[in-house]
């Protein structure tokens, strides 16, 4: 049962960061069919052909960012795919090897390197009619195929050998993984967690790194391939590739420090820039991954401390050509013009029956604003109402005269 205080908070200040998962499925709408159109284009169509794509999501707080971004993790799992939330306002992003260590961190590395050995089992051995845990194929062949163990085991070797040399993963990542797979196919109950740990990226000794044949601890040099070898795995693994969401973005132009969260001077945040303008630029050199970043609005307005600060990210993502029309190839979605009326409406219905039947994960959001204005969108607006039973602000109230939208009613004529 939801503890009264948390849901207390989601009622006063509707959080999707505290949803369950079951309520984010409930309650989603796609605005202007943002994830249909992406799943469409871009992961079953650019990815899983084999390239990589970038995407920004931009809004005000409650414009709907991190109910999308969960939505869209759940979808492209569903979809085969492996999705990797990171919650920019808990973990430090500064350089490519941060950004690698918060995907790592939440990668189920045991079921990737079994679903490895599976493939090595189907493809290199030949055993496509195996099916059993990988673990139990020793046992399998010896007594279902009547295979000795020596001659076996010398199969698996030359098997594992082979089929990492046609792997294009980072070749630092080689022998590890050969190891592994030999221990794994031969049954072997061999301790692998410094294997993980080294996965993960942490730094582990030279004694340790010995041991499971690797000399480098993996560092802002090799994260890069390493990411780009994570999503090769995960293809090997039968899965189609890698989703990465990153939200709360905007925590990378912050001044002012916040307890438990990471602060950026401006040197760190140039890296971070840095980091993401090289992503861009690779990312058709990144096969079957797929990225996406999302902020606040400050983050894409702020001259001192947004994208725009630093002009070689910012040319790279800013639309060339401003058009009243949704474009949804356009690398940057900015949630607060792309709601329509219909879709708003639909949503406060959503909330107003799902609103006693709400689960809330126990999770507290970071970040939120504190009063009821203009920081707020019309989208949380909508909810919160249908929430309380309350009647909704005027078009008045809420219109905000410094950018002319209108934050409950967007504007048709920009969608």
């Amino acid at each position: 049962m939801t503890d009264p205080q948390v849901f207390g908070q989601f009622l006063n200040k509707p959080s999707a960061e505290m949803l369950s998962m079951s309520d984010v499925m409930e309650t989603f709408v796609d605005p202007a069919g943002l994830e249909e159109f992406w799943m469409g284009e871009y992961v079953n169509g650019l990815v899983e052909a084999g390239a990589g794509k970038v995407k920004f999501v931009r809004g005000r707080s409650g414009s709907g960012k991190t109910h999308f971004l969960r939505h869209l993790g759940a979808t492209v799992d569903q979809a085969g795919y492996l999705p990797i939330r990171v919650n920019a306002l808990k973990t430090r992003l500064a350089t490519i090897d941060d950004l690698y260590r918060a995907v790592s961190a939440m990668v189920p590395w045991d079921d990737l390197l079994a679903g490895c050995t599976m493939a090595m089992i189907h493809e290199q051995l030949g055993y496509e009619e195996y099916a059993l845990p990988v673990n139990q194929f020793r046992m399998w062949a010896e007594t279902a195929q009547g295979r000795s163990s020596t001659s076996l085991m010398n199969e698996i070797r030359q098997a594992a050998d082979q089929f990492v040399r046609t792997l294009d993963v980072y070749p630092i990542l080689r022998e590890p993984l050969r190891a592994s797979l030999v221990k794994r196919t031969g049954g072997e109950l061999a301790d692998e967690a410094t294997l993980l740990r080294w996965l993960s990226g942490e730094r582990i000794g030279r004694q340790e790194r010995k041991g499971i044949l690797v000399g480098k601890n993996i560092d802002r040099k090799n994260a890069r391939a390493m990411l780009l070898s994570l999503a090769v795995l995960a293809r090997i693994a039968g899965l189609k590739g890698l989703v990465i969401l990153v939200d709360n973005l905007q925590v990378l132009g912050q001044t002012a420090r916040a307890e438990g969260q990471p602060y950026y001077t401006r040197t760190t945040r140039d890296q971070a820039y840095e980091m993401i303008r090289e992503l861009i630029d690779e990312s058709h050199h990144a096969p079957w991954m797929f990225l996406v970043f999302a902020g606040d609005a400050a983050l894409y307005e702020d001259q001192k401390t947004g994208f725009c600060s630093y002009p070689a990210l910012w040319y790279r993502i800013q639309p060339e050509i401003a058009t009243a029309q949704v474009n949804r190839f356009a690398d940057i979605v900015d949630l607060d013009v792309w709601w329509t009326q219909a879709e708003v409406s639909r949503l406060s219905s959503m909330w107003s029956a799902h609103a006693p039947f709400v689960e809330l994960s126990g999770e507290v959001a970071l970040q939120q604003a504190d009063a009821w204005g203009l920081a707020w969108s019309g989208v949380r607006r909508r909810v919160a109402s249908a929430l309380s039973g309350t009647s909704l602000p005027s078009r008045e109230d809420v219109s905000d005269s410094a950018s002319g939208r209108d934050d409950t009613f967007p504007a048709q004529g920009g969608l």
